[in-house]
């Protein structure tokens, strides 16, 4: 795999922004964590464990911070308003994520009633 800039690029010249140099560390690199693990992040003795499991336990700790943080009125004066949010949930891109991805990552905030959607470009 190559990664190079266009030379004749009247802005950049052909230099690579942060973004398109680290791209190949980020993808290729051989630390990279390629199944789920319980370890903290330097360990080397985690259980490993398949993607389906990892899914079913991130979906359950959703699920359970959703429902216990679930607000569904907001009262405002005299007059009460439907809201159905929750504060306790937040979603974060990163400028490796594509604009597709930073679509869905909104749509999936918006759909677990979350108003907390940044993206590192705004930090």
């Amino acid at each position: 795999m190559n990664l190079e800039g266009d030379p004749d690029h009247v802005v950049n010249q052909g230099a690579l922004c942060s973004k398109g140099a680290a791209m190949m560390a980020t993808h290729d690199s051989p630390e990279r964590l390629t199944a789920p693990d319980t370890g903290p992040p330097a360990a080397t003795a985690g259980r490993r464990f398949s993607w389906d499991e990892a899914l079913d336990r991130i979906a359950k700790k959703v699920k359970a911070t959703r429902d216990a943080s679930w607000i569904a009125t907001e009262k405002d004066g005299d007059v009460e308003y439907q809201v159905n949010r929750t504060d306790a949930i937040g979603f974060l891109g990163g400028a490796q994520n594509t604009n597709e991805e930073c679509y869905l990552f909104a749509k999936m905030g918006r759909l677990l009633g979350t108003a907390y959607v940044e993206h590192q470009a705004r930090l």
